[in-house]
């Protein structure tokens, strides 16, 4: 196993696979599958848990409106705020900017600002609605999808605001308790956890995963990220349904689709001759974290590489192809 981790950007890693009553792991680094990391992205199952949770106890509704949700002064700041609809959220069809990875109007980038040495900081709710003001939207809502950190953070804001708790209470009262889960939690000021690579250089992002919360703060140990992973597509934490039929439209990270809060990814075998490609349906985040269920093998696979400068997508399937 220890070849799926062998590249030399990959400092410290911790991968799990689960097929049947089998489970096969490979580590890196010291790490263990009990040591905690950040979820990054991949913190977005954990929120589109929450809000599928909320809908079943008919708290909110797919078609409800952000208008009729949040206050104007916050869905005014919103390019057609107020008419965007919680399915939109969940689908990256809303047509917002990625106020992360996309080019304000003064020609800045936050992801690249956050890299640099000591740009480290908090981006909180009301720092992030002020700079997708500065961002033009991408789309129309409701057509074609576009991924956004902005769809998860104001689905948490929903969450909270339909259920009168906050985001915190949701995650252990819908996910964390009723698995069983003593170690997930969102990240907090000053805590420290598995370190994050860019290339050969750790990155101080203490501050800023504190600030994401809904969007991108969970922090987890591998064990407990697999446990999360089975009971989000076995029906353990909502009605299975909202993930039956999802509709996976095409996104700006080629060649991942999204739909009904997945990601999903498939190459065909033409494009990945030496190791097989088969459609995963999950999450990844921009750490090198990913928790994937592959249909066709009836198999599960979640970890970290906590490298920045590279997918995790190569090792998804090296450890995928060691599954029957």
């Amino acid at each position: 196993m220890g070849a799926i981790l062998k590249h030399s950007s990959i400092h410290s890693a911790a991968v799990l696979l689960h097929q049947g009553g089998a489970t096969a792991e490979a580590v890196k680094g010291g790490m263990t599958q009990q040591t905690l990391f950040a979820t990054a992205s991949v913190s977005k199952l954990y929120t589109h848990a929450i809000v599928f949770r909320l809908i079943d106890q008919g708290l909110v509704g797919y078609d409800a409106e952000l208008g009729s949700l949040l206050p104007a002064e916050e869905v005014g700041r919103l390019p057609h705020g107020a008419s965007v609809t919680v399915r939109q959220l969940i689908d990256q069809t809303t047509g917002f900017a990625d106020f992360e990875s996309e080019r304000q109007r003064d020609g800045t980038v936050l992801f690249e600002q956050l890299l640099r040495p000591g740009g480290d900081r908090a981006v909180d709710y009301d720092d992030a609605l002020g700079i997708l003001a500065r961002i033009p939207a991408k789309r129309t809502p409701g057509r074609r999808a576009h991924y956004s950190d902005a769809n998860a953070m104001l689905l948490g804001r929903v969450a909270e605001a339909v259920a009168g708790v906050t985001i915190h209470h949701l995650l252990d009262e819908a996910v964390c308790r009723p698995l069983g889960l003593t170690a997930t939690h969102y990240a907090a000021a000053g805590e420290r956890v598995e370190p994050v690579y860019h290339g050969k250089r750790a990155v101080e992002c203490g501050q800023y995963l504190a600030s994401q919360t809904a969007r991108g703060g969970v922090i987890a140990t591998n064990t407990e990220l697999m446990a999360f992973l089975r009971a989000f597509f076995n029906g353990g934490l909502f009605d299975p349904a909202h993930i039956a039929d999802p509709v996976f439209r095409p996104i700006q990270f080629v060649p991942l689709r999204y739909g009904s809060g997945m990601m999903r990814l498939a190459v065909p075998r033409v494009l990945s001759p030496l190791v097989p490609a088969p459609e995963i349906v999950g999450h990844s985040g921009t750490t090198g974290s990913f928790a994937f269920y592959c249909p066709s093998k009836d198999a599960y696979v979640c970890g970290t590489i906590n490298q920045i400068a590279r997918r995790p997508f190569d090792v998804v399937y090296r450890m995928l192809a060691t599954a029957r």
